[in-house]
């Protein structure tokens, strides 16, 4: 191997690194609110609007940003994003108002969007040849970032305040930045097409496709870590404590998954991978269903989770094999989608509770199915000629 490629093979990874460095600040900033409001004299209305605010600016920011990444590369998107969520919390300890906190939750919000859609996105053009194995391990990133605020703040209570923790991580958040400046991006794929021609590629009905598996799949998600505590302790009748260890149970397969969905993904692509996915979900709801006692309740959410973990990667890798020049304007469509399913998902799970916390598991069997079903088509459709708008 020549001393250039060598050099390219240093570039690439310590790109990489970087990207995953850049998911997981994203990973951070979707827990954030959540740990930050039990901290803050909130009433119950407003502490529950202010959670939506990140999660407004998420959905912007991803639905906006992915024609821009195609046009004006990654780097750029990267760097505004990473400031912008460094600034919002470095100066969330200074504010006092409702008005103050709510508008640095939607800036960070922002902020958090450009990260989700630009890493995905840049993570898929630098990995053709193993896109939703780069990309579950991406998701490994976030999974870590996920966890990082609710353990720091559990650890450090006590003994630092939470601003003390919001200024470690606006400080993280710039180090990222400044590795993000130092790398070498590649150059953007269309940078010289017309926005409008850019956007054409929205209308290709695999597209809407890719879209409705990621609706179904993020609403999955979103629902069982909105409900897998409270569904384990009605049905144990069991405290909020031993409840949680079920979420942390799920959190943590849904981590470990996504490192093993890169063997396995090797081994039986990536269709099989999302049906097998799919499997082990609608298996998990089944299990915690049928056997009663907290052995069982555990394993079923665990099994949920290890299902839950390759799906949402692998898609969004099939996508990017799919649209490997358009990736940026596909996966910020199809992301934004998902992000709306994520929001849907919870809710549907909450109509379910009304009659029984039980049937909360109806939507993972139904997610699972719909999943199945979508995948199956989605890899049954020959690409397109034309797919790749060509500047």
């Amino acid at each position: 191997m020549t001393q250039a490629a060598d050099d390219r093979t240093i570039r690439r990874a310590s790109l990489i690194a970087t990207v995953n460095a850049c998911m997981f600040v994203f990973g951070v900033a979707l827990l954030l609110m959540g740990s930050l409001l039990p901290t803050l004299q909130l009433s119950d209305t407003r502490a529950g609007s202010l959670g939506s605010f990140p999660l407004v600016g998420i959905l912007i920011a991803t639905a906006l940003v992915g024609p821009v990444l195609d046009k004006i590369g990654a780097k750029i998107a990267l760097a505004v994003a990473l400031a912008l969520f460094a600034s919002a919390l470095a100066l969330l300890p200074s504010l006092t108002s409702y008005a103050g906190i709510a508008i640095a939750a939607f800036v960070y919000g922002l902020g958090a969007g450009v990260l989700n859609a630009a890493t995905n996105t840049l993570v898929s053009s630098l990995s053709a040849h193993g896109r939703s194995a780069a990309l579950n391990l991406l998701g490994f990133s976030f999974s870590l970032g996920a966890l990082a605020v609710p353990l720091l703040m559990s650890l450090t209570k006590g003994r630092f305040s939470s601003a003390a923790v919001l200024y470690a991580l606006a400080i993280t958040s710039a180090v990222v930045l400044v590795f993000v400046l130092m790398q070498q991006f590649p150059a953007p794929a269309h940078s010289s097409t017309p926005l409008k021609k850019l956007l054409k590629v929205l209308h290709q009905p695999v597209v809407w496709l890719f879209s409705a598996l990621l609706f179904f799949e993020s609403g999955n998600e979103n629902c069982m870590f909105v409900w897998a505590g409270k569904v384990a302790q009605d049905l144990l009748h069991t405290s909020a404590q031993r409840a949680d260890l079920v979420l942390l149970g799920l959190s943590t397969a849904l981590g470990v998954g996504r490192l093993l969905a890169v063997l396995w993904l090797r081994w039986i692509g990536n269709r099989n991978t999302v049906l097998l996915s799919a499997g082990i979900v609608a298996v998990g709801a089944i299990v915690v269903l049928i056997f009663a006692g907290f052995s069982g309740v555990m394993t079923g959410f665990c099994l949920i989770g290890l299902g839950l973990s390759a799906i949402f990667p692998t898609i969004l890798g099939m996508a990017g094999d799919r649209f490997p020049r358009e990736t940026g304007t596909v996966f910020g469509g199809i992301i934004t989608v998902g992000l709306i399913g994520g929001v849907a998902g919870p809710m549907l799970g909450g109509w379910a509770a009304v009659f029984n916390p039980a049937r909360v598991l109806i939507v993972p069997i139904v997610a699972a199915a719909g999943v199945a079903v979508l995948a199956w088509i989605v890899s049954s459709r020959k690409p397109l000629v034309t797919a790749n708008t060509s500047d």
